[in-house]
């Protein structure tokens, strides 16, 4: 497949490597949230830059349902793509795309936004600012990669406790229902979203110690 787009000198940029989706739930700078993240990120040693990717991805997969991870878009910057590997590729569900000519993964990124369907349904896990910015254009919600990141860990940990006193619900994957309400709820496009959401953690662990009392 093969696209055109006029770069900001008017010139005309014909693309290989054009994104794939256009009705994905998330878009996310991989090697953002690998860095922003805290079990997976550059304390834990993955020994290879393979390893690092491959360490984010099976986090997401074993995060995320299937159906949740097949409406998501990871995006890493590359010159080339990894050896036997395509530029773009589906991982058990989850697309994963090198932004091979594109110069980095912000302006790959920026052209999903712009060619996105329903950018409000859209939530795009980067803590560039240019990246973030092209999200709001598009209405589209923008949220750092370590709140994401936090947040979804926050999460995961909530229903794995609820599961031990419930066995009748084995899944420890986190639904698209689940995800998008705690976006909804805490309106992670709009300002001052990541001292609301560490406050609410806050809260929460503190109720939780009442109750253990």
């Amino acid at each position: 497949m093969l696209t055109a787009k006029l770069n900001s000198s008017g010139n005309l940029v014909k693309r290989e490597n054009p994104p794939q989706s256009t009705s994905s739930l998330f878009l996310i700078d991989g090697y953002n949230l690998w860095w922003a993240s805290e079990d997976l990120g550059p304390d834990n040693d993955t020994g290879t830059l393979e390893g690092a990717r491959q360490s984010l991805i099976n986090w997401l997969l074993a995060t995320l349902t299937p159906k949740l991870a097949a409406k998501t878009v990871l995006v890493f910057d590359a010159k080339n793509p990894p050896a036997n590997r395509t530029s773009i590729y589906n991982y058990q569900g989850l697309i994963v795309h090198f932004a091979v000519g594109y110069g980095e993964a912000d302006t790959l990124m920026e052209e999903y936004i712009e060619l996105h369907t329903s950018p409000r349904n859209l939530t795009v896990v980067s803590s560039d600012h240019r990246v973030q910015r092209a999200a709001k254009r598009r209405r589209a919600q923008a949220i750092d990669s370590n709140l994401w990141y936090q947040r979804i860990n926050h999460e995961m940990k909530s229903k794995r406790a609820a599961q031990k006193t419930d066995r009748s619900k084995p899944n420890q994957t986190l639904s698209e229902t689940e995800v998008t309400a705690w976006l909804q709820n805490f309106g992670l496009d709009q300002q001052g979203a990541g001292e609301a959401l560490q406050a609410k953690i806050e809260e929460e662990l503190k109720e939780k110690r009442r109750r253990q009392r």
